[in-house]
């Protein structure tokens, strides 16, 4: 319990601080701080599950953190540290275009609900009861939603309503599907039933199959809605495209990692039933399906963060096929270079929107002219996401594919081609259109060192995965 306690006291002590304190400069420094304090914070609690023989850290009987929590944990730590570092100075930038007119009370709320979401999404990581499990992914949505609202404007209000009445459609799928896996464990498995995870993993043999599946499906339904699951994706490109850059970094960077984290548990349970084909064909249906769908999606896009929606969406079916050929490793490897090449992506188009005026990508030319720094990292950080040499995520997709054809998955494989090569094609494209071209003449220009930081470190880091896994892979016999 006071494990608990210790990574819920910083997002606390951010809400406490926004709460008490409304001098300006102050929050805008203190606060990026105490994110990086909270990462401090979950590495320390995670560090043991690091060490090679690691298993899990028990925390109570409802809570725990495996060792792929514990990645996952820390990545959603580090993402959501490095976007509101990047916040600061977006909200500057906000600030001096708006002037008197600017409101700092919803910069305050923004930081507040931050936290907050932060705080459910750490909840989701640790949770080893489905009830829980539920309830934090459904605290992630009410949180985010006013992260979406930042704008107060009726796109901006739109946009809100339509994620919270998707998801908390798809929740309710999700909490349907609990129910019947809770009662799925009453016939005879355990007595009076329970929603343990580790309980009904150790008694999954005796779960009641019908009930089982019926729920594993409403559940993979569900938080599959809420990852953004083709076609239960509609709330995604909205939402990232209203919100401000920080907020969509953290909603593509984290919480979709959350949804997935929920379906892979929930498939390891149906696997330990012995019941391997249910939990492997519709996962990789779904994943296949959906990155399929997206990389036809980014064809025509007419907006620079719809375009980043819709490659999220795409990375959220390659890391459902690797949930579906059970391999955890590759689920998080996946992940983890999304997460940070799509952060770096969404920060950097802020960046241009902010400078530009418009998020139209036919109004957007002649950045390598207008900002050659930002137009190198961005780039960098789009071929990183499409999984193009030598980036983290053309090691994490290779794998996939490589290891989809050692489970003889060949039309997995042949689909998942079609839709990378699709994808990359498609970016290269708008990519190249954003860089070259005439510079606009209303291209307003912002400090390149300050808007550049927290981008280069990402995009660095992306490639850095790519760099040292590479020569790992190309070693093996």
């Amino acid at each position: 319990m006071e494990t608990i306690g210790f990574i819920s006291l910083t997002p606390c002590l951010i809400v406490l601080t926004v709460l008490l304190v409304r001098h300006k400069p102050f929050v805008r420094f203190v606060l990026p701080i105490l994110f990086w304090i909270q990462l401090a914070a979950v590495v320390y609690v995670v560090a043991p599950l690091f060490q090679r023989n690691a298993v899990s850290l028990a925390l109570t009987p409802d809570f725990k953190i495996d060792s792929l929590g514990s990645l996952f944990m820390t990545l959603t730590a580090f993402v959501t540290a490095c976007a509101m570092s990047h916040a600061r100075v977006f909200f500057e930038v906000e600030d001096a275009r708006a002037g008197e007119s600017y409101q700092f009370e919803h910069e305050r709320i923004f930081y507040a609900c931050a936290a907050l979401f932060l705080l459910a999404m750490n909840f989701v990581f640790i949770s080893d009861n489905l009830g829980f499990l539920w309830i934090s992914i459904e605290a992630t949505t009410l949180s985010s939603a006013a992260l979406i609202y930042y704008g107060r404007t009726k796109h901006t209000l739109e946009a809100t309503w339509k994620y919270l009445v998707v998801c908390s459609v798809g929740i309710a799928f999700a909490l349907f599907g609990t129910i019947l896996l809770f009662a799925s464990s009453q016939h005879g498995a355990i007595e009076h039933g329970s929603l343990n995870l580790s309980e009904l993993t150790a008694h999954a043999d005796a779960l009641e199959f019908r009930l089982l599946r019926l729920g594993y499906i409403f559940c993979l339904v569900g938080y599959g809605t809420k990852a953004g699951v083709f076609p239960l994706h509609s709330w995604l490109p909205d939402a990232h495209s209203e919100a401000p850059a920080p907020a969509s970094a953290i909603l593509s960077g984290a919480l979709l990692n959350c949804a997935l984290f929920a379906i892979w548990r929930l498939s390891q349970l149906v696997s330990a039933a012995h019941h391997e084909a249910l939990a492997t064909n519709l996962p990789l249906a779904l994943g296949t399906v959906t990155a399929l769908a997206a990389s036809f999606f980014l064809i025509h896009q007419h907006g620079i963060k719809r375009l980043w929606a819709y490659s999220s969406i795409e990375n959220v079916g390659i890391m459902l096929v690797a949930i579906g050929l059970s391999s955890g490793p590759l689920f998080f490897l996946q992940a983890l270079n999304h997460s940070i090449a799509k952060v770096a992506l969404f920060l950097l188009a802020g960046n241009i929107i902010q400078s530009a005026g418009t998020k139209n990508l036919a109004d957007i030319r002649g950045l390598l002219q207008s900002a050659p720094s930002w137009a190198v990292l961005f780039a960098v950080a789009a071929l990183a996401v499409t999984g193009a040499p030598p980036s983290g995520a053309f090691l994490s997709e290779l794998l996939i594919l490589l290891q989809a054809m050692d489970q003889k998955r060949f039309i997995v494989v042949i689909s998942l081609i079609v839709a990378l090569s699709i994808s990359f094609i498609a970016v290269s494209v708008h990519v190249c259109r954003i860089l070259f071209g005439s510079e606009k003449s209303n291209f307003a220009k912002l400090k390149p060192f300050s808007t550049s930081i927290v981008p280069a470190l990402l995009v660095a880091l992306s490639l850095l995965c790519g760099v040292t896994a590479l020569p790992i892979l190309l070693s093996k016999p």
